[in-house]
C-alpha cells in the first residue's frame, strides 16, 4: 500500500478473476514451491474522463496480444508504463529493506504447498 499511496494510485481487486491470470504468470512456479512471488497488473481505471479502458483492453488483446502486430505503434503509453516500473521497484524494495522475510498470510492457498 506505501507504494501505490506514493504514487497515488487506487489498489483494487483483480477486476477478471475468472481470468486466472496468476497462475499463467511466471511467478507461479516460484509460489508452488512456497516462495512468496508478487504480480502487480494494471487496472481498468484511468485518468482520461470517458475513456472505456475496458473496452480498449479487450479489443487490444484481440488485436494485438501474442500476434505478429504486436508493436510499439503508438499506443505504448511510456508515462503508464514509468509509474509502472516505479510502483515495481518501491514494492520490492521496500520488502528488500524489511528485517523481516515475507510470511504467507494465515490460511492462504499457497503458503501450504510448502511446509
Amino acid at each position: 500500500k506505501f507504494a501505490a499511496d506514493y504514487l497515488k494510485l487506487d489498489v483494487e481487486k483483480d477486476p477478471e478473476p475468472e481470468q486466472n491470470r496468476f497462475v499463467r504468470s511466471d511467478q507461479y512456479s516460484f509460489v508452488m514451491n512456497g516462495i512468496p512471488a508478487l504480480h502487480i497488473k494494471y487496472g481498468n481505471k484511468t485518468n482520461i474522463p470517458g475513456f472505456d479502458m475496458d473496452g480498449f483492453v479487450k479489443q487490444w488483446r484481440a488485436k494485438y496480444y501474442h500476434q505478429s502486430a504486436d508493436g510499439l505503434d503508438g499506443i505504448f503509453n511510456f508515462t503508464a508504463a514509468k509509474t509502472y516500473v516505479q510502483l515495481n521497484f518501491l514494492i520490492s524494495y521496500s520488502i528488500a529493506q524489511t528485517p523481516d522475510r515475507p510470511v504467507w498470510n494465515k490460511g492462504d492457498l499457497f503458503g501450504t504447498v510448502r511446509q
